[in-house]
């Protein structure tokens, strides 16, 4: 996040969004290629000078900074605990997702999950960020898919996400839709844990009484309704669940059972 004070020029498709979470010196709508491009043009154009050894040096830092941070959750990416690690389900998702796959992610930890420990490794894939209310993703794959159906549409959602919209299976059943969504299920709404600690002035009885919920079964949910589903409780049987959702022809619903401890970074402030 910018520090406070900071000069920020926010470039954006969309004008809505300029200046809405941060003040701003400059706002320019844009799309984002065709923005750099043409102040990358108007900057050689008014003769603006360039300092490659400060340009250097700012390329060398910021390849530092991700390399300390890339070894700092190395360890996560690849553990092997089980109940799963979020970071580790993220890595094998990375690995796995198809070269045109469509990834949506859900708000609120699926969007730092997504946003922080996953890749686009292939120029066709696409990231649909989160942009509505917690369980949003959901509906919006479907969407997605509907829109694109010959690409791969995945949906990364949690647990405390899915219940939201679950219902929505029932319209990708009556309509054909073939979308895919991983659920980081660990039983819980923990990303609410500090704030109900907080409150209650550390974990204490009744502490998690907010956050906590059922240890539900959402790939059976999901066969009973006449979808797809399976579970996954380790990394190696993701490839073939994954596989099996990709090809089923209806909506697939994948339950990740996942570390309850897995809570998502704070966004990195400088």
């Amino acid at each position: 996040l910018p520090r406070p004070g900071t000069r920020i020029v926010q470039l954006d498709i969309n004008a809505a969004e300029l200046g809405r979470s941060f003040p701003i010196a400059v706002g320019l709508q844009a799309d984002v290629r065709a923005g750099l491009q043409k102040m990358l043009d108007a900057s050689g154009e008014v003769g603006l000078p360039i300092d490659e050894q400060q340009r250097a040096s700012w390329i060398s830092r910021v390849q530092q900074l991700v390399g300390d941070w890339k070894d700092s959750v190395d360890y996560l990416w690849n553990s092997d605990d089980e109940p799963m690690r979020p970071e580790r389900l993220c890595k094998e998702l990375t690995d796995l997702m198809p070269s045109d796959a469509i990834l949506v992610s859900d708000t609120g930890h699926s969007g730092i999950w997504t946003g922080t420990m996953m890749d686009l490794t292939h120029p066709g894939q696409s990231y649909i960020r989160c942009a509505g209310s917690l369980g949003w993703a959901f509906p919006a794959a479907f969407g997605a898919k509907a829109a694109a159906p010959d690409r791969p549409v995945i949906c990364f959602t949690g647990d405390g996400g899915l219940w939201y919209h679950f219902t929505e299976l029932d319209t990708g059943l009556r309509y054909g839709i073939n979308t895919v969504t991983i659920v980081n299920n660990n039983a819980s709404l923990n990303q609410e844990q500090a704030l109900n600690e907080r409150i209650y002035r550390g974990r204490t009885s009744g502490s998690d009484e907010m956050w906590m919920l059922s240890d539900a079964d959402f790939a059976a949910m999901a066969e009973s309704m006449g979808g797809f589903g399976i579970r996954v409780d380790r990394p190696g049987e993701l490839e073939g669940a994954l596989d099996q959702a990709l090809n089923a022809g209806k909506p697939a619903v994948i339950d990740v059972k996942t570390h309850i401890e897995g809570i998502a970074p704070r966004a990195w402030d400088g």
